[in-house]
């Protein structure tokens, strides 16, 4: 008896780690992997677990993207397709009714995909369900930033309200004293710019907000990730505790460490998706502060870390391609080995060659003192037999050379950039 052919699975976004994670994943199953990539240096091409790579336009120039998509659907129907950014969720939720003819989705609608990428719609929405956020400001004008500036005390953050198409990335920065909110604020305005989709989705997706400062974001986030279906009622999850980012203040997650999970968290968790008719991968950031659990971040999509999470018994690609392809007898097989996985130990997630580089150049420039320095190495040490690399695999070594690469080449271009994050931790 012959086994039946299955669908393969087409992913972007080839430099984001969460793609390079689904392509092993799910390749190692023996699922075919097509990667569309405009980028030469972008590690999940070039894995072993690839069985076809098409050229595409930058996701930067999003009609143009999405016109290659719907033609590349149309000429290969039956992929199964899944977003790895904001970007890509957001606009596979907002012209879902055009892809799903050619591609088999399991995408919510835009109008819940919105409403966890846009901070002052999430926030509204964690009240609902018991969340507690930070305090949190969405000044419509520069008269409620003056209000703001006379009632926040500061330090405070000034972030974007979403990262949807917004081409700088920037995470936010910290703002020092009250006189400095409104020319910061300025100057955000100035210097950051979304794409024009969004903007005529939203014509105040551009206003930053401003939030409390909590020194506990440095090293004590603690990340809520997993999976929901349709119905809302399967539901599984792990916990993790971001230890290291960069930069350390407002950055991007670097090591983490395995912790339980809080059960009325995920719970509350839950109720959110389930209110807003959410369902798929999640990865939910919170920072533990003062006894409370402040929730900062909701990512609807595979996540940078999500290797960490398929190591740890739960193949989140998987869950998503069998629910797309609508295997519920194989979803539900998929959750309940994911229920019943006791581990064996502490795992731990670290992008090693960052991780290495940054103890270095901060240890030089004193950013990180010596007994700091010496604290992180002894931490990768007594953890490295259950260590999960972002992009090192003994199996697939091809894509830590491109990544290698890709950072290197990145730095020589933009060298201020290097100097700031990697070197002087700002």
């Amino acid at each position: 008896m012959t086994t039946p052919e299955r669908a393969p699975m087409l992913l972007t976004m080839a430099d984001y780690y969460g793609t390079l994670a689904a392509a092993r994943s799910l390749g190692r199953l023996g699922i075919p992997i097509t990667i569309a990539e405009s980028k030469l240096l972008a590690p999940a091409r070039w894995s072993r677990y690839v069985t076809r790579r098409v050229e595409c336009p930058d996701v930067g120039d999003s009609d143009a993207f999405l016109e290659w998509l719907l033609r590349f659907g149309q000429k290969n129907p039956g992929h199964v397709l899944y977003p790895t950014s904001d970007d890509m969720a957001w606009l596979f939720a907002l012209h879902r009714d055009e892809l799903a003819p050619h591609f088999r989705m399991y995408q919510p609608p835009v109008d819940a995909i919105y409403g966890l990428l846009n901070k002052q719609r999430l926030h509204d929405l964690c009240k609902d369900v018991g969340l507690d956020t930070p305090e949190t400001w969405f000044p419509e004008d520069e008269a409620g930033l003056e209000r703001v500036a006379a009632e926040a005390r500061f330090p405070v953050l000034l972030k974007p309200q979403t990262q949807i198409l917004f081409e700088s990335h920037v995470k936010g920065s910290q703002v020092e004293r009250a006189s400095e909110l409104l020319p910061r604020h300025r100057e955000f305005l100035e210097k950051n710019r979304y794409g024009r989709k969004l903007l005529a989705y939203d014509a105040r997706a551009n206003r930053p907000m401003v939030q409390a400062f909590h020194a506990e974001a440095a090293q004590n986030i603690f990340s809520l990730s997993g999976f929901v279906d349709r119905t809302g009622e399967l539901f599984v999850a792990r916990g993790a505790l971001k230890v290291l980012q960069r930069p350390r203040k407002l950055g991007i997650g670097l090591c983490f460490e395995e912790v339980p999970v809080d059960v009325e968290l995920a719970e509350k968790v839950r109720q959110l998706c389930k209110r807003l008719g959410y369902f798929g991968t999640f990865e939910v950031e919170f920072i533990r502060a003062g006894g409370r659990q402040l929730l900062i971040d909701f990512n609807p999509r595979f996540y940078s870390q999500m290797g960490f999470d398929i190591a740890r018994g739960m193949p989140l690609p998987l869950f998503v391609y069998e629910a797309a392809c609508g295997h519920e007898a194989q979803l539900a097989e998929v959750a309940r080995a994911a229920l019943a996985w006791k581990g064996g130990g502490q795992y731990i997630y670290c992008h090693r060659g960052i991780f290495e580089l940054l103890l270095r150049a901060q240890g030089l420039s004193g950013r990180l003192s010596s007994n700091e320095v010496t604290h992180w190495r002894e931490w990768y040490a007594r953890n490295r037999e259950r260590a999960v690399d972002a992009v090192m695999d003994p199996g697939d070594w091809v894509p830590w050379m491109v990544d290698v690469a890709m950072h290197l080449r990145s730095y020589a271009r933009h060298p201020k950039g290097f100097i700031r994050t990697m070197v002087l931790d700002r």
